[in-house]
This record gives C-alpha cells, structure tokens and sequence, in this order.
C-alpha cells in the first residue's frame, strides 16, 4: 500500500525533498504540503503537479493556486485523513525546543510517524520521543540531524554495545569555514559576517558560534551509543575564546584550532569548545563543509569523514529514512 505523507517545512530541503520523493521508487502519495503561512491539500494530480512546479522553481508555498492562509498541521491531518508519515523541515528551535518537540510527541500520540532534519527536539528529550514511538508503533528517522551526508548516525548505531571510550567531532561547517578565514588574516567579526552574508551561518550567528549546533548534535549521538544526555547538559565555548592571533600563530607550530564537540563516555559529560590539535589529527584535517567524527573504541580509533549539507543533500538523507521505513512494511522476497 503506498505511504501518504505530508510535509511539514518547505524552504530549500523541503522543497528539494518534494522533487526526490516525487522520482524515486516506492514514491508516497503526498496528500499535504505546510508552510508558516499556511498550506496546501493534495488532492488531485493537478494539486501535486502545481506543488511540484513550486518546488523545482524555487518558489513559496503560497504561490500555490489552492494554497489556504494558516492551514496548520492537526487540522491538515484531519482534513487529509489517514496520514502515515510527515516529513518535518521546520528551522531549529534551540532555546526551548519549542513548537518542534510538541509537533513530535503530538504526531507520535496519534501514531503517526516522521522523518526530520532538525536536531533540536532529539536534543532535548530524545529517550522520551524514542519511548512513545516505541509504544504507539510509529516510525522516527533522523539521520539528517547530524552531518546530514555523512552517515554519523548510522556509525553510532553499528558501535552500540562495544566499550567506546570517547567521540570526538567537527560537526558545524560554519566555524571551519569562520576558521579558516581568520587563518587568513581577517578578524572574527568580519569572517562571521561575511558567513551571514552568504548565508552560510543563521541571522543570529551564536547558533555556530557558541555551540549550540553542534552541542545537539554530539547528544544526539552520544544518545545513539546508549547514553542518558540532555543538550542542555552539554558544557560550551564560545569560538572567539581562543583569540585571533592564536589561530594564526600554532599553524607555524604544526597546529590548528579547530571548533570541537566531545562526548566522554567514562565521565557520561559532553562539551563544545575551540580546540588546538596537531595537524595530524583527523579533525585538523576538516575544511569548508567537511565533517569529521572520530571515535576511540577498543584502543583504536574509527573516524568518518564526510560531507553535511547543501539542502539537497540533507534531502536525499531523509530518503534513506524513508527507504528503511517501507523496507520494514514491505520487505523485500
């Protein structure tokens, strides 16, 4: 039987997302579409046909010919009737979590499940969402959340149950790309702007540069492994605590300064903070929008190193959830 599925989201990944869904094998039947301003009911080939024109043009969702002003999400539920999935694209809410985390438990009561790219409901309690879905028999796909193209979440769960040590990460690409800028010479301020400028970093760009990113994406992780950890547990640094003229100087001592995420399994405690590392270090290695986790385990060391977004990617990353999500209904012979 084909998934009906609505979309929660619909700027750059949810935009992207509705083409891919649209082309792959095993493709949904796509009943709704939501925006802040409102959305759309998928009723005919003619509605999908119009949203997907919308998305492959780069448009708003309210250029949409049946686009109804402040449609929202439990009353497009109803309206669209039996809903099997929704794929949630909203933007990240750090400070509370909220209206994100209450979207999640509220789609997991009705026994709906989602597949999302935002980390910050995980963050904050994601044993409790993982609970409800467990008992209301819905279906959570998150590997998206964390360096979206690089399979980190995917590596967590194959070393679930070995004595990992210690996990280290470069998980936000915006310091590296702030980093390496200063490297070259300019100030911190000026190489933050400039990421806000090309809208490499949020309007508010302490969401990178305090941590906040990459402080839900360690405990996401770190809950992946088996561990009992809340983002707001997660000690931080801020990125310019470490000085300009530091991150230029150890480069001629064979060393960078890199923005780093760690989680402690022996001590149970995480952190984000601007480390200096030798150049031989894996994470010293990462540049632009390369991630890097790197894991002690059994005296040695596993280290993935991979890309995160653009939004297309972190698109085809939400199908790999949703691959395995009609894999577990419809089994292959």
């Amino acid at each position: 039987m084909v998934p009906r599925v609505g979309l929660l989201g619909f700027g750059g990944v949810g935009r992207s997302l509705a083409q891919q869904l649209a082309t792959i094998s095993g493709a949904p039947r796509i009943v709704f579409a939501l925006s802040s301003k409102g959305g759309v009911l998928v009723e005919g080939a003619g509605d999908l046909d119009a949203l997907l024109e919308l998305a492959r043009s780069d448009k708003k969702l309210d250029g949409h010919p049946r686009f109804k002003q402040g449609l929202g999400l439990w009353e497009a539920l109803e309206e669209a009737g039996d809903v099997d999935l929704v794929f949630v694209t909203l933007p990240p809410s750090y400070e509370t979590g909220e209206p994100n985390l209450s979207i999640y438990r509220g789609l997991l009561d009705r026994g709906i499940g989602f597949i999302t790219a935002d980390k910050t409901g995980l963050a904050r309690d994601y044993w409790g969402l993982r609970e409800k879905a467990r008992t209301r028999g819905a279906f959570m796909g998150y590997r998206a959340t964390v360096a979206a193209g690089t399979p980190a979440i995917d590596l967590m769960r194959g070393l679930r149950g070995r004595p990992v040590e210690r996990v280290r990460g470069v998980l936000n690409s915006t310091t590296n790309y702030i980093l390496t800028m200063v490297e070259e010479g300019r100030s911190f301020q000026e190489a933050i702007s400039r990421a806000v400028e090309e809208k490499l970093a949020e309007p508010d760009p302490r969401v990178d540069t305090h941590g906040l990113d990459a402080a839900a994406k360690i405990t996401i992780l770190a809950c992946e492994l088996g561990y009992r950890l809340d983002v707001t547990q997660v000690r931080r640094a801020p990125l310019e605590e470490v000085g300009e003229e530091r991150v230029r100087d150890v480069i001629k001592q064979g060393y960078r300064v890199k923005y780093v995420a760690v989680f402690d399994a022996s001590e149970k405690r995480a952190s984000v903070r601007p480390v200096i590392l030798p150049q031989t270090d894996p994470l010293a290695r990462s540049s632009g929008v390369i991630n890097v986790v790197d894991v002690e385990v059994e005296n040695e060391h596993v280290t993935l190193t991979g890309p995160a977004g653009p939004a297309w990617r972190t698109a085809r990353t939400m199908i790999t959830d949703y691959l395995e999500y009609i894999g577990e209904r419809n089994p292959r012979s």
